[in-house]
């Protein structure tokens, strides 16, 4: 089967079952960090977010991207978070995020569209999430988070989740490899190469820069935005992640085929 010329029908059962699935896993995934919480009190980890981005990757974008909203409002309530903060904050955030990220990794294929799509819009979530949570923190819980919360967050929880999809979701993909063409639900397959070098390999490396290059950026123009982060070493841990997975990580999930029909 050519991966690139695959077009999946998804009819309105599969449609449900990947919104019900997605929900499910994230609410998992946000259940096994829900003790850690940003410095802030507000937010989680979100290294649990690999798991609707893994759905984005295989699955009916649309489909995805309500299930993430839904999957979020319904962890928090489950851990206790506060559900009005979800609803204005986490919901609109994961639903944007994901239905463009979705829609991206499947219109460009490549491995360096993922990475690109992994960091602009998950950014972009984290971002929404962010004004949200500032915008509508005072309404819900009757505080006040300055201004450079905003920033603050959005660089904890993309040192946080960007990451652990740039690593988790490649090993998913190549677990579920053989579920590719019998599945009602994961029905879009990722033209991933198995191979370095050449142009997809330094588009991988700019974007993976440009994710190390924001979030320094914010520690040295916006310190206050950061302060009460776990620190510049954390992130720095996390920018190394990412630009040794970003370029490189690939080759778990890829193959000689795919690198063929792999637009750049």
């Amino acid at each position: 089967m050519n991966d690139s010329k695959l077009t999946p029908e998804v009819n309105l059962s599969a449609r449900v079952a990947i919104i019900a699935l997605t929900a499910i896993l994230y609410t998992i995934g946000k259940w096994i960090t829900a003790g850690i919480q940003t410095p802030w009190g507000v937010g989680q980890l979100l290294i649990g977010i690999f798991l609707p981005a893994f759905m984005a990757v295989t699955a009916d974008t649309l489909s995805v991207a309500i299930g993430a909203g839904l999957g979020t409002f319904v962890g928090d309530i489950f851990v206790k978070t506060n559900p009005l903060l979800s609803l204005l904050a986490g919901v609109p955030a994961n639903f944007v995020a994901f239905l463009l990220f979705g829609w991206f990794v499947k219109k460009y294929k490549s491995w360096p569209a993922f990475v690109a799509g992994t960091v602009a819009f998950v950014t972009l979530g984290n971002l929404i999430a962010a004004v949200n949570v500032y915008l509508f923190i005072p309404v819900a819980l009757g505080v006040t988070l300055p201004s450079s919360a905003i920033l603050g967050l959005t660089v904890f929880w993309n040192t946080t989740s960007i990451p652990a999809i740039l690593i988790a979701v490649p090993i998913l993909v190549r677990a579920v490899r053989p579920l590719f063409g019998r599945s009602r639900i994961l029905t879009y397959i990722p033209a991933w190469s198995s191979s370095i070098g050449g142009m997809q390999t330094l588009y991988a490396v700019v974007f993976s820069l440009l994710y190390a290059g924001f979030g320094a950026l914010i520690f040295v123009l916006s310190p206050t935005s950061v302060a009460t982060t776990p620190g510049l070493g954390y992130f720095a841990i996390a920018a190394v992640i990412v630009l040794v997975f970003g370029p490189f990580s690939s080759m778990i999930a890829g193959s000689r085929a795919g690198s063929k029909n792999a637009p750049t």
